[in-house]
């Protein structure tokens, strides 16, 4: 989530012979984020960063587990996602990062959701509502026009905490979603906070690429520190 490019911020040029991603939303980037501003590029193709820990488990043996030690996070995604760069966003560096099946639109290699995991410092609350803002406000702003946001959730569960916020872009184009959700989850790890942050495009016509709501669920539910 380096962003520097879901929104209009300052990107940098992608590697060469690597196709960026772009995130259906039409704000690229869904996680890497550093300033700025216009549906872009945000993603590198999944060879440019190292494939996820990966295991079985008896209660869900076609997902894949992956394993941030780093982080200290432990989650699961669906088989068909593929490993991704990370980057930062709102002080949070993530150091694992995976994105659903790319597809094609209008010369665009794009994507529907990206999940990521790092380590912030901070009050836990205060960090995971911080992500979800930054990713949002700065992810999905077009054009130099930003999109509008709901009013961001924040709850505490035991000892963790889980935030959302709802996204509406002001982009318009058959590559992208009308909406987006972004969520977080945070936990205290040491003088550390342990964050990950779940991005999805969600509607469009490219809505099958992306994960169902029980998938989505699925992903959070998951969590678990290491």
């Amino acid at each position: 989530m380096g962003y520097s490019g879901l929104g209009v911020y300052q990107q940098q040029p992608p590697p060469p012979n690597r196709r960026p991603l772009w995130i259906a939303l039409a704000v690229a980037g869904v996680l890497a984020v550093a300033g700025g501003a216009t549906a872009a590029v945000v993603l590198t193709d999944s060879t440019a960063a190292p494939a996820p820990t990966t295991a079985q488990t008896t209660a869900r043996p076609e997902w894949t587990v992956v394993e941030d030690t780093q982080a200290g996070l432990r989650y699961e995604v669906p088989p068909s996602w593929e490993a991704s760069a990370g980057g930062a966003v709102a002080g949070v560096q993530l150091t694992k990062s995976l994105v659903s099946r790319p597809f094609d639109c209008q010369g665009r290699s794009m994507i529907q959701a990206q999940v990521a995991s790092g380590t912030g410092s901070g009050e836990v609350p205060d960090v995971a509502e911080a992500v979800i803002v930054e990713l949002a406000r700065n992810g999905y702003t077009v054009n130099g026009k930003k999109p509008e946001l709901g009013k961001p959730e924040v709850r505490g569960v035991g000892e963790h905490t889980e935030a959302s916020v709802e996204v509406t872009p002001s982009a318009v184009s058959p590559c992208y979603a009308p909406k987006a959700t972004i969520r977080a989850y945070a936990t205290s790890n040491g003088s550390r906070v342990s964050v990950l942050v779940l991005n999805v495009a969600e509607g469009g016509p490219h809505v099958a690429e992306g994960p169902s709501e029980d998938d989505v669920e699925r992903i959070m539910e998951s969590v678990r520190p290491l």
